[in-house]
């Protein structure tokens, strides 16, 4: 019988394997700025491995893709296109009464889209594709954040600039406002509070209710991390900062590094940052605030991603000015090496934008407004190894039953000498 649980237990671990293989959890995305950019997702690594499953066509006004499920959210022009993100089929389409905003990133909580158009956000049933409330409140200019039914985001209007915290419960109407002569970041979630830059002042917010603090950066803040410990900030000086808060949303202590003008939003990781800058891409020890690495072939990449699901990478777009084109780089493997990977090369990347789904399926929107779906081959080394493994165990494990049923009955016929 031991022999038995055993090669149970061996059939249990291998069905796991199959499973993780198959599928991953993305970290839930609140849209705040940092809660995105590290998924436990089964990512591509080389063009060896992965394959262009289908792109969509260009378009003129085409806003930030989003995964949901085994579906694409494309919103293009005034419409959000749901999209099998395996045939490329669109099954579902929700029309909006304005067209779509083109930089500004949406957010899905409790199955809503939180969608910008150019002056209003829209909340879309994504099941059935029907717009639920869609309300106007100046030029949206950040990625939308949401908790729950509050949902967070900055605009532009008449008389300035704002932060708002609207309450999609109630009609979207605004709970609370930060009202500046300045533009505002995209927002962070650190603790209690939501942190957004402004101007040259990082700005802690309660969540729900009105009181803030406003903390003085050295200079106009780009992006916001809200990391475990810290907060980390990019700057238009190329200078990334991190200024630890404590519970009740204080500052305690802020340091500063140069990496260099066209400075990206940071990823952070176990303590490791990663950023893009004109000078290169960066691998900064966040403890301590200095470099580790520098990779300076990757000038002027986007805002990076992080994946963990099949082996820790870091991906990011960077152009290559000898071919007038851009590539998706793996940055980092399991040895901390730089791999440059072929993995799509894109005409022009330009204020491009990336989504990652739960199962590793990547979208690149181009500076055409074109949609490339990137998957991992059907067939790939691993899966095959996996699914022969499985095989093999399942053999031995039937092999074991069938000579245990023929031991047992063995034992009841009488024997003839």
């Amino acid at each position: 019988m031991k022999k038995y649980a055993f090669v149970a237990v061996v059939l249990s671990i291998m069905l796991s394997i199959c499973a993780i293989a198959e599928s991953a959890t993305s970290i839930k995305n609140a849209g705040f700025m940092g809660e995105s950019n590290v998924l436990n997702a089964r990512t591509p690594y080389d063009k060896g491995y992965v394959e262009i499953r289908f792109s969509t066509g260009e378009a003129e006004t085409a806003g930030v893709p989003l995964a949901y499920k085994e579906f694409l959210l494309s919103p293009t022009g005034n419409k959000i296109f749901k999209i099998n993100e395996k045939t490329g089929e669109t099954e579902m389409t929700a029309e909006l009464d304005e067209k779509v905003s083109e930089n500004s990133r949406g957010v899905i909580m409790n199955d809503i889209l939180f969608q910008a158009t150019r002056t209003k956000i829209a909340a879309v049933d994504i099941e059935n594709m029907t717009v639920n409330l869609s309300k106007q409140f100046g030029e949206i200019t950040t990625d939308i954040a949401a908790i729950d039914k509050l949902v967070y985001f900055g605009v532009k209007n008449d008389v300035g600039y704002s932060f708002i915290c609207a309450d999609y419960g109630n009609n979207f109407d605004i709970l609370w406002e930060y009202k500046s002569e300045y533009p505002v970041t995209s927002a962070g979630l650190y603790g209690e509070f939501v942190v957004f830059g402004c101007n040259n002042k990082l700005v802690v917010h309660e969540i729900d209710n009105s009181g803030y603090s406003e903390n003085e950066i050295g200079g106009t803040l780009k992006y916001v991390y809200a990391g475990k410990y810290a907060v980390f900030m990019t700057a238009e000086n190329g200078m990334l900062y991190k200024l630890r808060l404590n519970d009740k949303g204080d500052a305690e202590a802020l340091s500063e590094l140069e990496i260099g003008s066209g400075i990206s939003a940071p990823a952070e990781i176990d303590n490791k940052l990663f950023v893009s800058s004109e000078n290169g891409f960066y691998v900064v020890d966040a403890l301590n605030m200095e470099v580790t690495k520098t990779y300076p072939e990757l000038k002027n990449g986007c805002s990076p991603i992080i994946t963990t699901g099949s082996g820790f990478r870091t991906y990011v777009v960077s152009p290559v000015e000898s071919e007038g084109k851009w590539y998706l780089y793996s940055v980092l493997d399991n040895e901390d090496e730089l791999s440059l990977n072929e993995i799509v090369k894109i005409i022009d990347f330009t204020n491009g934008k990336i989504a990652v789904s739960e199962s590793g399926t990547m979208y690149f929107r181009d500076a055409k407004g074109q949609i490339y779906v990137l998957a991992i081959r059907e067939n790939d080394i691993l899966t095959i190894v996996l699914k022969l493994l499985l095989f093999i165990a399942i053999i031995v494990f039937l092999v074991l039953i069938l000579r245990a049923w023929i031991k047992k009955h063995s034992d009841k016929t009488p024997k003839f000498t």
